[in-house]
């Protein structure tokens, strides 16, 4: 995934058929969807032939491991609907209900459902709660013919940000909230670990203590602060993550000022890799590749502005 983001760029520059890479891409990450999940249902213990293998709940790392299965399915499921958007080799099916049409897309409800599963078989309460996010938000979106107004859903992320990363289980409305969801309020162990990171940003602010993803030394070994944005100024320092922030916000104005399907498919698909990123480290490559095809949005608009 991260190699065909480099070629995809370059394409960009001389406006090739991006829809065919990124229906290329989605048949790869469909394949791999597809194996990993049916190795899953098969060996729900693990291949018994293959001792190089332990992960229980994913058999052969196709997507990754327990959270971080999540972004490349969010891959999966955005790229469908960004197909979708343009009929681009996608099959409808037209439905005669009464006096109404219906049509039903069966390869978008096929993948959303594998999707789901997926991380209810590797039991990972974010990687659900994201993949559900983006789902409702795009069939939201897709019901109300509209254009999200994607202000709200910004401030909504720095609220989470704050209230619940920075302030963490000593505010008292996280304690209410997760016990809601049956779980602690630290996050199983993640408030400790953001503690440490805002404790060696502000030992080092400005260029950070370079890039090594397990930074925070505790319980007897190395971890990563477990939050893109604590990540990102820990490893690189303010100047990166403003760099970063300031990227994001740029992408999201143009999407915002442009009223087509697929503008709204790539802000709410980069909106849940972020809400991803509040409780894993790291910035997924694959996440690129939707801000990359913001300049496809332009072209679609007939209105370039990057």
């Amino acid at each position: 995934m991260p190699a065909l983001a480099l070629p995809m760029l370059v394409e960009l520059g001389i406006e090739a058929d991006i829809a065919k890479i990124v229906h290329v891409t989605f048949v790869i990450l469909a394949t791999l969807t597809l194996v990993n999940f049916g190795l899953t249902l098969l060996y729900p213990q693990g291949l018994p032939f293959a001792s190089l293998y332990t992960q229980i709940r994913n058999p052969l790392y196709f997507l990754g491991q327990d959270n971080g299965i999540v972004y490349n399915l969010l891959s999966l499921v955005g790229l469908n609907y960004v197909l979708a958007a343009q009929n681009y080799s996608i099959f409808k099916v037209k439905l005669l209900i009464g006096d109404y049409f219906i049509r039903l897309t069966p390869r978008i409800f096929i993948f959303n459902v594998i999707s789901i599963l997926s991380m209810l078989l590797v039991g990972s309460a974010t990687g659900l709660l994201v993949i559900s996010s983006l789902i409702i938000l795009l069939e939201l979106s897709a019901l109300a013919n509209r254009k999200h107004n994607i202000w709200p859903l910004v401030s909504l992320y720095f609220s989470f940000f704050v209230f619940i990363i920075v302030l963490g289980d000593s505010n008292p409305l996280v304690a209410d909230f997760t016990s809601l969801l049956g779980r602690d309020a630290g996050f199983t162990g993640r408030s400790l670990l953001w503690e440490q990171a805002l404790e060696l940003i502000k030992q080092k602010p400005l260029l950070g203590w370079g890039n090594n993803p397990e930074i925070i030394q505790i319980w007897g070994g190395y971890f990563s602060p477990h939050n893109q944005l604590l990540d990102i100024a820990a490893r690189g320092g303010l100047l990166t993550l403003f760099l970063y922030i300031c990227l994001h916000i740029y992408v999201f104005l143009i999407l915002g000022k442009i009223p087509t399907t697929l503008a709204n498919i790539l802000f709410i698909t980069i909106y849940c890799f972020l809400l991803g990123g509040l409780m894993e480290a790291g910035v997924r490559p694959t996440q690129y590749i939707f801000i990359a095809l913001t300049y496809y949005a332009c072209l679609d608009y007939k209105k370039p502005m990057i």
